[in-house]
């Protein structure tokens, strides 16, 4: 039976609202533009969602989120099993969506998931050098977890073509039962700012004199191989990073292959977590934005590098080439020397950089939030329907 109005349920605990991760935006962003769509879209949160007119309030998980801090996933993991099946059957919707990977084992409803990544299956077993990134414990839930969940789930989101493959690879599942639906960027931040100079003063940073990365530090970052590119560079330029530390362990040994390359503390500058008001001002006054990861399932900075008109060096592997299209500079991520020489590009070749901008301006348009709950809105449809 049709129904033009599908009750859908969306399970955001994982919004965090002070410092908020990619996925968390795509939580949150998500809800809003579905709540635009479907107004009667109940939201389940641990913080009030703005727009969101039908938010249900997790108590518990607030409290988890303040108390436990790091080992807040595994309480969320606990009550997505228990309690909210009693949040489920209070509020009778026809779909329920997990936005994160994330789900039931024993849906009461069809059920929806999204899968970003799975870099952590495929670093623990064949990158020796990315183990131990991410928690053990949490890594050993993902791997008893995703199997089941993807299984008993009416439909999967995949953020990239990329992730999809990833997904049937990974679990013999078929690609039918898998929808791409992009991510998108803020376009109310990201965008061309003529006078940039003022809040990079504050940085000490100067407009076109450095390459910029942002991102969480973790392993399979690369920051190690851009650190070592970087070094090979003429002197006038600085490297700028940007990211949570996620890997503590990590941050302590690319800041030993810093100083051993003489960078540390003349040319690099470690910026930790960037409020968001400023970070729309730091893509416009980079050199280029430069993202050598080793995996992504998307990668968003991409995208909000290239509404900025901020030239782009990336990956040549998993989803980068995928979002990037033809309106970056693709990398071998494992050649320090293929790094360099990009990044040397953009240095040199003003009339490459010119290209550059104006193909990543028209490439940033394809990815609007609105889009991606379009796409999503329809997904929860057609699975009411069958």
């Amino acid at each position: 039976m049709k129904k033009d109005n599908v009750k859908i349920m969306l399970n955001i605990t994982c919004f965090q609202s002070d410092k908020p991760t990619g996925i968390e935006r795509f939580a949150l962003y998500i809800a809003q533009e579905i709540c635009k769509i479907n107004s009667s879209t109940q939201v389940v949160s641990s913080a009030k969602i703005v727009n969101a007119q039908h938010t249900i309030i997790s108590r518990l998980l607030a409290f988890s989120k303040a108390v436990f801090n790091k080992y807040e996933y595994l309480i969320r993991v606990i009550w997505d099993q228990t309690w909210f099946r009693y949040v489920v059957a209070k509020y009778k919707p026809d779909i329920l969506f997990f936005p994160i990977q994330d789900g039931m084992f024993f849906p009461p409803v069809k059920q929806i998931v999204t899968v970003h990544d799975l870099h952590y299956l495929h670093f623990d077993k064949s990158l020796p050098e990315c183990r131990q990134e991410i928690h053990p414990l949490r890594t050993k839930l993902y791997q008893y977890r995703m199997p089941h969940i993807l299984k008993r789930s009416a439909a999967i989101v995949a953020v990239s073509e990329s992730t999809k493959q990833d997904i049937v690879a990974s679990f013999n599942i078929s690609p039918d039962k898998i929808h791409v639906i992009y991510n998108g960027y803020d376009e109310f931040r990201f965008h061309i700012i003529e006078k940039p100079q003022p809040t990079l003063d504050r940085y000490g940073l100067q407009s076109g004199k450095y390459f910029l990365f942002v991102g969480s530090i973790l392993k399979h970052k690369n920051i190690a191989r851009l650190f070592q590119a970087f070094a090979q560079l003429e002197s006038g330029v600085d490297l700028v990073v940007a990211g949570v530390c996620k890997d503590t362990a990590y941050l302590e040994d690319v800041w030993s292959v810093a100083a051993d390359l003489g960078i540390l503390e003349a040319r690099m500058r470690y910026l930790k977590f960037v409020p968001d008001e400023d970070l729309p001002y730091l893509y416009n006054g980079a050199l280029a934005f430069v993202l050598p990861s080793l995996h992504e399932g998307f990668g968003v900075p991409i995208i909000e590098a290239m509404a900025c008109g901020t030239p782009v060096i990336t990956s040549n592997c998993s989803a980068m080439p995928e979002v990037a299209g033809d309106a970056a500079i693709l990398v071998d991520p494992y050649s320090v020397e293929n790094i360099a020489s990009a990044m040397r590009e953009v240095i040199n070749n003003s009339q490459r950089v010119d290209s550059m901008k104006t193909a990543g301006l028209e490439r940033a348009k394809m990815f609007r939030w609105s889009y991606s709950a379009q796409k999503l809105y329809d997904v929860c449809k057609m699975v009411s329907e069958s």
